[in-house]
């Protein structure tokens, strides 16, 4: 089986390097970066920011007031990703977004790899840096693998954890990703990304191929060609597949006991909805919401719909924590008052 497979991936690769040398636009080859300043100059808003955690400037938002919400983007995407989902929210909410290391601005850690550890590690740091104690936690693909991790090891910093079709169980890994690590042309691929592999991509991750635009596709292969983030991609794909292999970060997932809102595009192909079934297994009491004709990316093929079904359940978590703390006062109130009373009673005995 991995020969037929191994053989695919180069017959794949073959064809790949034929389409490259039929592509008439050298810009769309991918094969220079792009200065990190004009990158800037295009995908920077007025309200960019950048921290600097472990050595490495993190580009994030930090917009809106209420309750914070953290948004984790997935693999060679960034925080561009919850653009038209934030304008739902920031009435809301206060959204804290970033582009996390190895994309975007953000672009390659200063030191040190890509392991679970790091990922959690960064988050820890990005959020006592900005002096958030605890926030409701979402993450889309590799950002919901970051979010459901960091939530078990660090849960006390999260209230509620907000899932879109997030890594966690073993799974085939998508072949334009896969594809960089085959022999030959991973070596390619940290000198030459032609445009058309992100526009494939993207057709590939959307419910509706149709919505994927010419902007969206620059947006992803422009950022991609910041200088390192190349070969950040590379490490972070041995990462993914070490954990991919490893039996003990799935049974992980039971160790969440953060309420948990599930969101899963119908028609994903690169993470499945059959995983869906898991999530309920192994985290009692998880809340979950199929989209139809959705794929991979929901909070950027149906912002809307996302942001509306986020803060309905959001609100009718709080609700219910208001509600308990209600139930909690009465209680104590209760309590009192009845202490009160004995201790009169007692006081009226002995002064008799």
């Amino acid at each position: 089986m991995k020969q037929k497979k191994t053989k695919w991936l180069i017959l794949l690769s073959v064809v790949i390097l034929a389409a490259i040398a039929t592509i008439s636009s050298w810009d769309e080859l991918g094969i220079q970066e792009i200065p990190l300043q004009i990158l800037q100059q295009k995908y920077e808003t007025p309200e960019s920011r950048y921290v600097s955690i472990n050595g490495t400037s993190i580009h994030y938002l930090d917009q809106g007031k209420g309750p914070v919400i953290v948004a984790l983007h997935g693999t060679v995407d960034s925080l561009h990703t919850w653009d038209e989902w934030a304008k739902k929210m920031t009435p809301h909410y206060r959204i804290v977004r970033m582009d996390i290391p190895g994309f975007g601005l953000t672009g390659p850690v200063r030191e040190g790899g890509y392991s679970k550890e790091m990922f959690t590690g960064f988050l820890h740091a990005f959020l006592n840096e900005l002096k958030i104690e605890k926030c409701i936690l979402t993450g889309n693909s590799l950002g919901g693998a970051i979010a459901w991790n960091f939530a078990v090891q660090y849960p006390e910093k999260v209230s509620q954890l907000i899932l879109i079709d997030p890594a966690g169980y073993p799974m085939e890994i998508p072949w334009p990703l896969n594809l960089a690590e085959t022999p030959g042309i991973r070596h390619i691929a940290r000198f030459i990304t032609p445009r058309w592999i992100f526009q494939m991509s993207l057709r590939q991750v959307f419910g509706d191929p149709s919505k994927v635009t010419d902007e969206l596709v620059d947006q992803f292969y422009e950022l991609n060609l910041r200088p390192g983030n190349r070969d950040a991609l590379l490490k972070i794909m041995d990462s993914l597949k070490k954990l991919n292999q490893d039996p003990m970060f799935s049974k992980s997932i039971t160790k969440i006991q953060t309420p948990t809102l599930l969101l899963w595009g119908q028609k994903d192909t690169w993470i499945p909805v059959s995983h869906v079934s898991r999530w309920k297994q192994d985290v009692p009491g998880i809340h979950t919401i199929l989209y139809e004709n959705t794929g991979h990316v929901p909070q950027l093929e149906i912002p809307d719909q996302v942001a509306q079904d986020m803060h309905k359940w959001i609100s009718g978590n709080q609700e219910k924590i208001t509600d308990q703390g209600k139930g909690m006062w009465f209680i104590i109130a209760a309590g009192i008052l009845i202490f009160l009373f004995l201790f009169s009673r007692i006081l009226k005995k002995k002064v008799e």
